[in-house]
């Protein structure tokens, strides 16, 4: 009997619920990874308060093992590298992954810094690129008020910018490296840049259809239809979103709107409630979530720049309602076709309101939802990051 594949995946946090993008890939991926065989080493970076807070994912049993590594809060003055970075260096990580046999998937360039670690030279070392980082924080700090923040996300688009430039030669100096990009429009990016990319979809959970609630229950408060936005609320570019479709509207009054989320910000609800004709569901358990998704007759996605995936996307695409989607959130991808592009916040009003007199054909939602299966197929997209880094043959 032949031993099982090696793989050591380096994360940048741990996923237990709440999840939220980049976890929600990092769990589906795991599980698939162990439902293939392999064995799994999971290193995870976490803040020093969570390190012995008992939460842990109810696949840790299976994965040959999980370490967790505290993250760092202060970090040089003079620190060119990028914030997100520096916190999530460890000499026990380097000395861990150079002592044990296998290759190593780095999830996020958050965790990249050990691509300098003499003592890794002559490993397969393979990154998951879920952002390029430098426009996800130049996108942050357009959408953040609070000048302080605003400062920090600019300070760290700088950085990244400066950490990006340095790719090209830090990456053809190994043999065995390359790029996993989840989002299409990115890997041509880091083709031009004459770096081995390839596009491997994202791992996302494809919840199976749920009953509609009964009537008068909590679950669904309004009448369809109802137009929905969903997702992490304390993320600057998502209140953003949040205020531009209350404020549209505000202005219509003829638009049901519904917020549901986690994590929202005490002033964000206060002005959510102050709106009569939306309806705020605040933590959702992960049913109710998808009751919501599954049943909008519109998904309403505002986007304010283009910096990875948004999951949230291909969530509205496995429900039964339209999905509009900014021009600047879907440049490049492969669903385009499958959405409504809104191509400038003046016409969000008429689109909304036109998707809502005009409910989905069923043999439209059928298509759309077998062409998220087959694009999103976890099983298939695990096997070729295997077999793009030799894992299956080592």
């Amino acid at each position: 009997m032949q031993p099982a594949p090696v793989l050591h995946l380096v994360c940048f946090d741990l996923p237990v619920p709440p999840l939220y993008g980049g976890t929600e890939e990092l769990d589906t991926k795991i599980r698939v990874l162990l439902d293939l065989g392999v064995a799994l080493h999971v290193h995870v970076f976490v803040w020093p308060k969570n390190l012995h807070a008992g939460k842990m994912p109810d696949w840790q049993p299976r994965v040959a093992s999980l370490r967790c590594y505290p993250r760092k809060w202060m970090v040089g003055p003079y620190d060119t590298r990028p914030w997100a970075l520096v916190s999530r260096t460890s000499a026990d990580l380097i000395q861990n992954l150079a002592s044990e046999p296998g290759s190593i998937l780095v999830e996020g360039w958050q965790c990249a810094d050990l691509l300098r670690a003499p003592a890794l030279k002559n490993r397969v070392i393979w990154i998951r690129s879920h952002n390029i980082e430098s426009n996800y924080y130049r996108m942050q700090s357009e959408s953040v008020g609070n000048w302080i923040y605003k400062a920090h996300y600019r300070l760290e688009s700088w950085r990244w910018i400066l950490y990006e430039g340095l790719l090209p030669q830090r990456l053809r100096q190994r043999q065995n490296s390359g790029i996993l990009s989840i989002c299409a429009s990115e890997t041509s990016r880091w083709s031009s840049m004459r770096l081995p990319a390839h596009y491997v979809p994202a791992f996302v959970k494809l919840n199976p259809k749920v009953q509609p609630p009964n009537e008068g229950s909590s679950v669904r408060p309004m009448q369809a239809p109802y137009a929905l936005y969903h997702g992490r609320l304390d993320i600057a570019e998502n209140i953003r979103a949040v205020r531009f479709l209350l404020s549209i509207g505000n202005k219509s009054r003829q638009i049901p709107l519904v917020i549901s989320g986690s994590r929202i910000p005490d002033s964000l609800r206060k002005t959510i409630l102050l709106y009569e004709d939306c309806h705020l569901v605040d933590s959702p358990s992960p049913m109710e979530m998808q009751r919501w998704i599954q049943h909008a007759a519109v998904h309403c996605i505002p986007c304010y720049g283009m910096a990875g995936l948004r999951l949230k996307i291909i969530h509205a695409m496995m429900g039964d309602g339209h999905v509009l989607v900014s021009r600047e959130g879907v440049q490049g991808m492969p669903w385009a076709a499958w959405l409504t592009v809104v191509q400038s916040e003046q016409d969000w009003e008429n689109q909304v309101q036109k998707a809502l007199e005009k409910p989905l054909q069923g043999d439209e939602v059928a298509a759309r939802h077998a062409w998220v299966l087959q694009h999103f197929d976890q099983r298939a997209n695990a096997l070729k990051i295997l077999d793009l880094m030799g894992v299956m043959n080592s």
